[in-house]
């Protein structure tokens, strides 16, 4: 095993030597002479330095991206070694199954939490630096605390199930936790605007009374069920522009950050919410929940064969009696983890057919290529975004298409 790590600790650190270099130091940003004096060119909106720091606080945020995942599943082979140690000792804390699974939970989401904390406030202290972040260390601080909680309680429920299923059918709990796992979806799908949002935003009616009927009005054409709009007051952590339409069913919201009503004209505004409605009225809600049901039932049985195996060679090293054992939840915690990383560019490919459809629906709505060039401009400007970014960026960041390729789609709109 020690062996094992060694190797690890060294493709890790040719892996992190390699990713930075490139990153750091990379030509990623050029705009292709072809924009030169476009609406499509960073020059002719953002300052020299504005465009600067956006494509410096970009490539610290990929360095982050890109070393995250490998670290914690890095630290999981480590609490490997004592995984068992601890199991143990929460199994004479108590009794109870559901006491072992929470302590346990508690305890290794609270070490990992504990030991990326440094980075998380460097990244806070980064976005501090750079001026898109207005968040308090105290804010930043309950933030954590409300995410670690509601990881604990999300993580020893799905682990609950996940149990109870596998005692059930060992040979079939994939398929049976997949059945699960789709009205867990649909419901967090359905809570989220109306439960979890507002544990760290406040949010109110809009108080511009014809920007709220023009908004509306828009809602109407896209038989969006609503007769209300919120903004939420984000400026007391940001200073990016965004805006949304979230949630399903009697839970459908339109939200806008309060930022976005301070930098946006009401032209600009509208074209943004139509994008947004665009989502709606093209159900890309579903499609998206349909395509991660649709992956995760791949993606658990696979699991379910590499966990098999995986176990089957090492569960004896590991001191693990079986996939039900509480110290195998880093084995799964891994295994998550390393799929997800791997799936981002699956994902945002579909996303960013997603966004470029909610474009096209916002140009039908209100066809108003200018403003909508002028709000992305102001959106880059603001966010401190790069126009425009490399293959691999776009492949694991880019849930969107580049700033550069909605403009310039929004100026070819104009020429039809």
């Amino acid at each position: 095993m020690r062996k094992f790590l060694v190797v690890c600790v060294a493709v890790f650190v040719v892996y992190a030597v390699g990713i930075s270099m490139y990153l750091l130091k990379g030509d990623l940003f050029s705009v292709s002479s072809q924009y030169n004096g476009t609406p499509a060119d960073p020059h002719t909106f953002m300052t020299s330095e504005e465009i600067d720091k956006g494509e410096g606080l970009t490539r610290i945020h990929a360095l982050a991206f890109f070393l995250t995942s490998p670290l914690k599943i890095g630290l999981l082979l480590i609490l490997l070694g004592g995984s068992a140690r601890f199991r143990d000792k929460v199994q004479r804390l108590s009794r109870h199954s559901a006491v072992q699974l929470l302590a346990y939970v508690f305890v290794l989401l609270l070490v990992l939490d504990t030991l990326f904390l440094p980075m998380d406030y460097f990244i806070l202290q980064l976005d501090h630096h750079y001026g898109i972040s207005n968040l308090t260390i105290s804010n930043w601080l309950t933030d954590h605390l409300k995410d670690f909680l509601i990881e604990w309680i999300s993580t020893s429920v799905m682990l609950w199930i996940f149990y109870a299923i596998v005692k059930r059918s060992p040979k079939r709990w994939w398929l049976w936790f997949w059945v699960a796992s789709i009205p867990l979806v649909v419901f967090v799908t359905f809570i989220q605007p109306v439960v979890l949002d507002p544990l760290y935003n406040q949010f109110q009616p809009l108080q511009n009374s014809e920007l709220k009927s023009e908004i509306l009005a828009l809602a109407s054409r896209s038989d969006i069920p609503t007769n209300q709009v919120y903004q939420v007051n984000m400026s007391q952590r940001t200073n990016a522009i965004n805006a949304y339409v979230d949630g399903i069913g009697s839970n459908t919201r339109i939200v806008l950050w309060d930022t976005t009503l301070q930098k946006l004209q009401k032209d600009e505004i509208l074209t943004i919410m139509a994008h947004e409605m665009g989502h709606y009225k093209e159900k890309h809600i579903f499609w998206g929940m349909g395509i991660s049901i649709l992956l995760s039932f791949i993606l658990l049985w696979l699991g379910f064969h590499i966990l098999n195996y995986t176990l089957m060679r090492f569960a004896n090293l590991w001191s693990i009696h079986g996939v039900t054992d509480l110290a195998a939840i880093p084995v799964l915690l891994i295994l998550i983890t390393l799929t997800s990383f791997l799936l981002n560019p699956l994902e945002n490919s579909v996303s960013r057919i997603m966004e470029h459809r909610a474009d096209m629906y916002a140009m039908k709505m209100t066809g108003d290529g200018d403003a909508a060039i002028r709000a992305f401009q102001k959106i880059a400007k603001a966010n401190l975004s790069p126009i425009t970014e490399p293959k691999l960026l776009q492949w694991f960041l880019g849930t969107h298409p580049t700033i550069q390729q909605r403009i310039v789609y929004f100026e070819q709109f104009k020429k039809k």
